[in-house]
């Protein structure tokens, strides 16, 4: 009984050994699974993790990408600020070109608008003509104020020093042989250097709107003018108008011929007296500034030979 009593106890001992060690194995492979799962979830977390972290460095990435595409907007910014600056100079020069810049004052240029520069005095005019004559006639020339600088002066107003009546002739250019350049002379021109409305407006702008002190009436030798009107006949279209303008010239030249030298040149200088006296007397612009000192109308001819200027008709 007793043996079998300790079988029994001794089979308890190994069946509650066996259970317990079978617990403990079991439990230690449930605690291995429950790290295993645990390791596998953390393995599962850091990846996607490590997925999450790809896709915004992607999209970082991708919105750095985008950065870059609108940089050049950005860099073109600047450009386009600059571009005015770019320009700028040429409007600049531009502006200069037109007067709006600093300028040195320049002599004879006035605004043409009643606002013009002091005007220069008749016999100071005078002379500068007479003497820019020698220098034309000797050879001597100077050429004055004809530079592209004095060119860009003028163009903002004028204010010469003298009108010149002369005559259409191709040989007879007032600027060059008085020795002038541009802005110098007012030149009014018709065959014969005859006038008639349109020139005596043309004079009076000179004189009340510029400020001209002189007027120069010049004829010239051998104008083919006068000679057509001293030979008489009927002339054609409206070269007619131009021999009657002439006619009184004719008739008073052949009544003062004294036979010394030749009636044309007589009739010539004829004509210059004639006509310098008109400009005088037209009313009522130019004969107050006459009556008034303010304008002096003198006559002159041209020796197409020898160049030289003589003075003909100077009235008090």
């Amino acid at each position: 009984m007793q043996f079998r009593n300790c079988l029994k106890i001794g089979s308890h001992l190994v069946a509650g050994t066996f259970l317990a060690v079978l617990i403990a194995w079991g439990g230690g492979w449930g605690v291995c699974s429950a790290e295993t799962a645990v390791d596998k979830r953390v393995e599962e977390f850091k990846a996607g993790m490590h997925k999450d972290a790809s896709h915004g460095e992607e999209g970082v990435a991708a919105t750095a990408g985008h950065g870059e595409d609108k940089k050049p907007s950005v860099e073109h910014a600047p450009a386009k600020k600059e571009k005015p600056a770019a320009h700028a100079p040429a409007k600049k020069e531009k502006a200069a070109a037109k007067g709006h810049g600093h300028k040195t004052p320049v002599a004879h240029a006035g605004g043409g608008h009643g606002g013009h520069a002091v005007a220069m005095d008749a016999d100071v005019a005078l002379k500068l003509l007479l003497e820019g004559n020698r220098r034309y006639v000797s050879g001597h020339a100077k050429g004055p104020n004809r530079s592209a600088a004095r060119r860009m002066e003028l163009a903002q107003g004028q204010n010469p020093i003298a009108v010149v009546v002369s005559c259409s002739d191709s040989r007879v250019p007032p600027e060059l042989l008085f020795d002038q350049g541009f802005g110098d002379i007012f030149a009014i021109r018709i065959a014969g250097n005859i006038v008639d409305a349109n020139a005596l407006g043309s004079i009076e702008y000179a004189v009340d709107h510029l400020g001209t002190k002189l007027v120069l009436v010049l004829g010239h030798e051998r104008c083919g003018a006068v000679t057509a009107a001293l030979q008489g006949g009927t002339a054609p279209g409206n070269i007619k108008s131009i021999v009657e303008g002439i006619q009184p010239a004719i008739e008073k030249g052949k009544a003062r011929y004294t036979g010394h030298g030749e009636l044309l040149e007589t009739c010539v200088k004829t004509n210059v007296k004639l006509v310098a006296e008109k400009i005088r007397t037209s009313p009522p612009i130019l004969s107050e500034k006459v009556e008034d000192g303010m304008l002096r109308v003198v006559g002159a001819y041209y020796d197409l030979d020898s160049g030289q200027v003589d003075m003909t008709y100077m009235p008090n």
